[in-house]
């Protein structure tokens, strides 16, 4: 009979992938409390429970490990989401495309609040992150969204204006209302309705802003 007693340190022992994943969560989770300024390698270490060294060998600059965090993040959603629009655009199903944007953006903050507190720290402090965040995940989706909305103004469904600023004044409103919730702790008692009630709410307004409309009639 093998009486052997387990050699303790092998317990603390995790896959590198595994151990990669717990580092970013731990960067994303130090620098969403500290922001980016106050935040040393030393501290993601520290609140890992591993050693400087094990972070360097995962992680050999501070750079590597923003674009990682931003990879993991695009493993997650990718090209996913303008895919799933482009469905709703060949249907001109306008409503549905935004309202899947919302529940979308609403998910994301809703599971990872950490992640996108993060980014306002990085835009407040001038992050290299904002950028790479802004050119990896917002300029996609928003050039999707003007050439769109372009596309439904020629056709006359959309009333004339700048494409540029309905599609800011379309991502505005649903990223108002899930940084508001998710990230700043919003209380829910004067929004008591679900988010799906609210999600709709939000569309309808969003529609009633961008549809054409003849003078002095309403929105059909």
């Amino acid at each position: 009979m093998n009486t052997a007693k387990p050699d303790p340190s092998r317990k603390s022992r995790m896959l590198r992938g595994d151990r990669r994943r717990q580092l970013l969560r731990c960067a994303v989770e130090t620098f969403a409390r500290r922001g980016f300024a106050g935040t040393k390698t030393r501290d993601i270490a520290r609140a890992a429970g591993v050693s400087e060294a094990i972070l360097f060998r995962h992680f050999a600059t501070k750079m590597e490990l923003y674009h990682a965090i931003l990879d993991a993040k695009e493993d997650k959603q990718g090209a996913k989401l303008t895919r799933e629009l482009e469905n709703y655009a060949k249907r001109r199903d306008d409503a549905g495309l935004f309202r899947h944007l919302a529940a979308s953006v609403f998910r994301s903050f809703r599971e990872d609040p950490a992640f996108h507190r993060l980014m306002v720290y990085a835009a407040l402090e001038g992050h290299l992150m904002a950028s790479l965040f802004r050119e990896r995940f917002v300029m996609p989706v928003g050039g999707y969204l003007r050439r769109y909305v372009a596309l439904r103004q020629k056709g006359g469904a959309f009333r004339k204006c700048d494409p540029d600023l309905a599609t800011r004044f379309v991502l505005s409103a649903i990223m108002h209302y899930a940084m508001n919730r998710y990230v700043f702790g919003m209380k829910m008692k004067r929004f008591p309705r679900s988010e799906e009630a609210i999600t709709e709410e939000l569309i309808n307004l969003v529609m009633c802003g961008l549809r054409e409309t003849s003078r002095g009639k309403g929105a059909e």
